[in-house]
Parts: structure tokens; C-alpha cells; sequence
């Protein structure tokens, strides 16, 4: 990375190479299939929220998930990413991390988790 006149310069090979990777990360199982399938199972758990902040609030998270080395960190890292989201409460985000847990498990969008898996069991009393 290199600087012009006090501003971080980054090359568009570089930030293309950075998106590629993100979108390894989050969407392993093709970015556009992917995307569409954590579109219906967010617009299942969080009706009432636009799903565009839900996509976009989710995959940080999960990015940050990615990173941590033990499922501890990776909880706490993704918790704190959507800890900075102002619409999320304390449910969604219990609801949030859940889903990241689930989808993370999947082998194939196949197995990919619905509002109803991630709901299961979640808040019974």
C-alpha cells in the first residue's frame, strides 16, 4: 500500500484481490446462490428489517468469524461486529450468531440453514 499526500493508496488489483477473498470467505458456495439463500433465511428471521442492512450486517460478522483461530474468538469477534450495527438488540444478535454457527457447519447449499433451523430451540422456556 502506498500513500498520496496522506491518504492510503491501495491499487485496484490489490482491492480486487481483497474482495475476491472476502467473498471466498463468506460466500464459499458461489457469492450469487449464496447470497440469495442467506437473503430468504434473513427475510424469514427479520421480517420487519430491510435486507440489504441484514446481508450487510450478517456477512461482516461472518467475515469476522472467519478469522478467529478457536470457535470462542470467533464468537466473541462476530458478536462484536454486530455489537457496532444500531438496529441490532440483544435478539437479533442472539439470532444473528446463531445462523452464522449454523451456516458455517454446511457442506453444500444443500444443508443450508432456514429461519425455522436457526430459530429452533433458540429461546424456548
Amino acid at each position: 500500500m502506498g500513500w498520496f499526500e496522506g491518504f492510503p493508496f491501495v491499487s485496484k488489483e490489490e482491492r480486487e484481490r481483497r474482495r475476491r477473498d472476502f467473498e471466498k470467505r463468506v460466500t464459499p458456495f458461489g457469492v450469487e446462490e449464496q447470497r440469495e439463500k442467506t437473503r430468504e433465511t434473513l427475510k424469514g428471521l427479520f421480517p420487519d428489517i430491510d435486507a440489504t442492512d441484514a446481508i450487510f450486517a450478517f456477512f461482516n460478522a461472518k467475515d469476522a468469524y472467519t478469522y478467529a483461530e478457536t470457535k470462542e474468538e470467533a464468537y466473541v469477534k462476530a458478536k462484536l461486529k454486530l455489537r457496532g450495527t444500531k438496529w441490532i438488540d440483544g435478539r437479533t444478535e442472539t439470532v444473528m450468531l446463531r445462523f452464522i454457527e449454523l451456516e458455517n457447519e454446511i457442506a453444500s447449499l444443500d444443508d443450508y440453514p432456514t429461519a425455522a433451523d436457526v430459530l429452533d430451540g433458540l429461546f424456548e422456556e
